[in-house]
């Protein structure tokens, strides 16, 4: 299978685990945190799935696009969306700052970022 087509799938399971997530824990850790570290992997993992960056650049525009939509909630976006809209753009962007989102952003990109330098080295073959 073509690397892309993992990080497809990978992205898919990840996207299921969110909706999950989303829709039977309303609060505690996991919903607050782990799904924060969970949502960058899903995001790095479908960018790198559709588009052909480098992995280093991945993972830094990963970051920039979560960065960007976590400071985004400072002037609250979503009250701009009509209101049959509004529920879903929160539950996209999410509802109010947090410097912890930024943190679990980090955690979550430096996971991935861990994860490729390993398989990399695991199962690229060594240059003569």
């Amino acid at each position: 299978m073509p690397k892309r087509g993992i990080y497809f799938l990978i992205f898919l399971f990840l996207l299921g685990v969110e909706i999950a997530i989303a829709t039977y824990l309303k609060t505690g850790f996991i919903r607050a945190y782990l799904g924060d570290l969970l949502v960058v992997i899903l995001l790095y993992c479908l960018l790198m799935s559709t588009l052909k960056p480098s992995v280093k650049t991945g993972l830094v525009l990963t970051l920039a696009i979560a960065f960007v939509i976590e400071l985004l909630q400072l002037i609250d976006l979503t009250r701009f969306f009509p209101q049959e809209y509004k529920q879903l753009a929160i539950l996209v962007l999410g509802s109010q700052f947090s410097w912890l989102d930024l943190l679990m952003y980090l955690l979550g990109i430096t996971c991935a970022g861990i994860t490729e330098v390993v398989l990399h080295k695991r199962y690229s073959f060594p240059s003569t």
